[in-house]
């Protein structure tokens, strides 16, 4: 019988209750032993709420409650280390090093007594953890749906080898798309088999697949090609059969092993922790910027309520991460149903935008509204600019890798936007695209430092449109 995944939450919810614990030996070291004064009550709970609230941040930052069931004990032990060391360090600073000593054994005394505790208690969580995780995937109580697609040869070899060695893993195949027609294949009957690679979005819907091996030949670049391009846009993770070359060169690699060799295609995703960081960043100068520019938006709001007739906030509906639409947020710049007759991109003389709406975009004040969407998780700072389903379907029909796209979440600003600007046309989208894809391939937080200071360089000097 299949049991519910042990939740993120409980890794949080022991971090806390971890933190308090050792918060509290902490005070009564404090105050107890060393007779510092420590007011009271306001100075212990307020201590307590970021000292509790530091640790969490810091194991979050760390990627600590990501991806429970595919992690290593080992490196796991090594996470808590490191996030261990650098939290204690910093509490050096803020808590130990303001109290001189005559004895600086007592600085080693306290250092040692917040990282001693910290770092044991939450190793010991972690296995417990990753012990009780185990246990369900040994047990089959908890198991991820595989699609496997290939040709009938390869997928019934890789699936004898699959199911011998990876029999306690967790992964279970339960489908089979074939490429190559339907004939001839040697499959449990447990196992769904599929012949049209067109339906590849309904079997991973009805299926409720979570992970894809690709059994394609190498040589069969295009065949392999397409098949990524399918799964560009799908929330799954996929792994791709390597061969000698592949293994030589360092491509596979051996925490993706799982008891055979596998490459994992993940071109265009974050390492956890970095994707945390871009998250933290996301809100923290989205909030900021909301709260600096408040004056600056009130008076966008203003002028444009009397610029025209209709609403001050145009809301619009845009493809996002994953092709999940979502509404977008933007102070109206043109007349009000300017889209009467439908969809229509605007171009530099368009006589549907208003005067006050020209100056805006000159500005970009217009998109500062998508502040919000970034705080709300639906857009980041840097990432392909969102666009309409409407001439999305136009792009991919033209240009399929369009959909590559929608492996990030969508930015309010981009590599493209910067390099390439707005785009007036379809062919104009099809022209950017490839700058966003290069972004895509080549994400870090740095990558994302440098278009944040050349989107900003490009707004002072007023070249929008």
């Amino acid at each position: 019988m299949k049991q519910p995944r042990i939740n993120s939450t409980l890794y949080i919810l022991s971090d806390a209750g971890i933190a308090i614990l050792t918060w509290l030996c902490f005070y009564f070291l404090r105050t107890v032993i060393y007779h510092y004064p420590f007011t009271l009550p306001a100075g212990f709970y307020l201590g307590l709420l970021l000292y509790t609230t530091g640790w969490l941040s810091l194991h979050f930052l760390s990627g600590a409650y990501e991806d429970i069931y595919h992690k290593s004990k080992l490196s796991e032990v090594l996470r808590t280390i490191v996030v261990s060391l650098i939290g204690a360090l910093v509490l050096l600073f803020i808590f130990i090093l303001k109290n001189p000593q005559q004895n600086n054994f007592n600085y080693y005394a306290e250092f040692y007594s917040l990282l001693i505790p910290i770092l044991f208690l939450t190793i010991v969580s972690r296995l417990l953890f990753l012990r009780a995780v185990n246990l369900q995937l040994k047990k089959n109580k908890v198991f991820f749906n595989v699609l496997l697609i290939g040709t009938s040869k390869n997928a019934v070899r890789f699936f004898n080898t699959f199911t011998t060695t990876n029999s306690h893993s967790g992964y279970l195949i339960t489908s089979f798309l074939n490429i190559n027609g339907n004939a001839g294949i040697d499959l449990p009957a447990s196992v769904y088999k599929y012949n049209q690679l067109s339906a590849i979005d309904d079997i991973i819907a009805g299926d409720a697949i979570e992970e894809v091996i690709i059994t394609v030949e190498k040589n069969e670049r295009d065949l392999l090609a397409d098949i990524l391009r399918l799964l560009s846009d799908k929330d799954v993770n996929i792994k791709i059969t390597p061969d000698a070359v592949d293994i030589i060169s360092g491509a596979v690699q051996a925490t993706n092993v799982m008891g055979i060799p596998l490459i994992d295609v993940h071109s265009g995703i974050l390492p956890s922790w970095q994707k945390n960081i871009k998250r933290l960043m996301d809100i923290s100068i989205a909030l900021t910027g909301l709260v600096i520019l408040f004056p600056l938006l009130l008076y966008a709001a203003v002028r444009t309520l009397f610029s025209s007739a209709g609403s001050v906030i145009f809301f619009q509906q845009r493809m996002g991460y994953k092709g999940k639409p979502f509404t977008i947020y933007k102070f109206r710049s043109m007349n009000k149903n300017a889209e009467e007759d439908g969809p229509m991109l605007s171009s530099a003389n368009d006589q549907r935008i208003t005067r006050w709406g020209k100056i805006m975009r000159k500005w970009r004040l217009d998109e500062l509204p998508q502040l919000i969407n970034i705080i709300k998780g639906e857009m980041s700072l840097v990432g392909p600019r969102p666009e309409r389903k409407f001439y999305i379907d136009q792009i991919v029909a033209k240009h399929p890798e369009y959909k590559y796209l929608l492996k990030v979440k969508p930015g309010l600003t981009s590599w493209g936007m910067v390099k390439f600007g707005y785009a007036s046309t379809v062919d104009e989208m099809i022209e950017r695209m490839p700058y966003d894809i290069m972004y895509i391939e080549n994400v870090s937080i740095i990558l994302d430092l440098k278009i944040m200071l050349h989107s900003i360089r490009i707004i002072l000097s007023g070249k929008g449109k």
